[in-house]
């Protein structure tokens, strides 16, 4: 079969969480020759164009901080939606793409896919459901499913123009950017879904990074200052960003981490457990400790901890961050695991197979 090139359009909440996972599947399809155009706010431009595609300004509603609650978030991905749709439908019916491809939570996408009858993708960064495992189950228990979840769903219904299940059921097929070992439940998943595992790219725009000395290396992402205070008079050296009161000589603070550099190197991540970096982590062979701040960072850190791949941690103490660094970089049962999960990681196909599985979608 001769592929020709094609205009894809490619949708991504404009948060590190989902953008940066989706970076290596955007430049593997430049790479293969296909134009693609991506809506990106200003913090997100320069990744974008690293990959080759086309940054199309886009500006957003999301705060600088999500809330711990998903259905909060959901809130904002609708708000997020609603805003981004008037901003972009022009410029896509000037410039009709051949396939969108819209991040679950970045709604705007689909609906514009939807209003000019284009083909359209999901690309999943959250662990994914059906009938034997669902995560809409548990952000929003049927308990809890009160006046207030009835008029969201309603304003969803109202925005999209169905219930949100149909909504992205609509969808050619759904990548996910994790591998099915990772899912809960991930055997009972049909063909529609496609675990790619995650699509990393170089990321040039965050700047290199080298060990200063042949000392084990720890990334913290999360309470850092905790992990600071740690760190003083340990054997291993912290990495990690923001402000860090009195860092101790083997503590190092930067504004923006250069994480996958890092990754490399670490012997122990620890994390909110956002999905790009429990990826990210298990991508480069690196056991996690999980200090939670969202309800779907809890399930990762949950599926961290039930696969012996690292910790959840609901409180975190100076003693406790020493002692479980030093069980998780000697243990050698969690090193063969995260080294099992690495290679399944490999195996998935990440970039390659994601473009290939949107080439196919394309020709069809």
């Amino acid at each position: 079969m001769t592929l020709s090139v094609g205009h894809i359009a490619i949708f991504l909440m404009p948060e590190r969480g989902h953008v940066l996972p989706a970076l290596g599947l955007v430049a593997e399809l430049v790479r293969r020759g296909h134009r693609v155009s991506v809506p990106a706010t200003a913090a997100f431009t320069a990744a974008v164009t690293e990959c080759g595609a086309t940054a199309i300004p886009c500006a957003t509603t999301l705060p600088r901080d999500l809330p711990a609650s998903l259905f909060e978030a959901a809130k904002l991905a609708l708000a997020e939606a609603e805003s981004a749709v008037p901003q972009l439908e022009a410029v896509f019916r000037g410039d009709r793409p051949d396939l969108v491809l819209w991040d679950v939570a970045a709604w705007a996408g689909g609906v514009i896919a939807h209003r000019l009858g284009v083909p359209n993708v999901v690309l999943e960064p959250f662990l994914v459901s059906n009938a034997h495992w669902s995560l809409a189950a548990e952000v929003v228990p049927a308990r809890e499913f009160g006046p207030e979840a009835i008029r969201f769903f309603t304003d969803v219904h109202r925005f999209v123009g169905s219930a949100l299940p149909e909504f992205t059921a609509g969808a050619r097929c759904r990548i996910a950017l994790f591998p099915r070992e990772f899912q809960p439940e991930g055997r009972t998943f049909d063909d529609r879904y496609v675990f790619t595992g995650p699509c990393l790219a170089e990321r040039a725009f965050q700047g290199t990074w080298k060990p200063a000395d042949d000392r084990p290396v720890v990334l913290a992402t999360t309470a850092t200052q905790v992990c600071a205070d740690a760190a003083r008079g340990m054997p291993w050296r912290l990495v990690t960003k923001g402000g860090v009161l009195s860092p101790a000589h083997n503590v190092e603070t930067h504004e923006l981490v250069p994480q996958p550099e890092v990754l490399r190197h670490a012997s122990v991540f620890i994390t909110r457990g956002g999905m790009a970096g429990v990826m990210e982590a298990l991508h480069h062979g690196v056991p996690m400790i999980v200090l939670p701040h969202m309800t779907d960072q809890r399930f990762h850190g949950r599926r961290v901890e039930e696969l012996g791949l690292g910790v959840l941690l609901d409180t975190v103490t100076v003693e406790g961050v020493r002692s479980l660094v030093d069980q998780l970089s000697s243990d050698s049962a969690i090193s063969a695991r995260v080294r099992d999960m690495q290679r399944m990681i490999h195996r998935a196909g990440g970039s390659a197979f994601a473009a290939d599985v949107v080439e196919e979608e394309l020709a069809r």
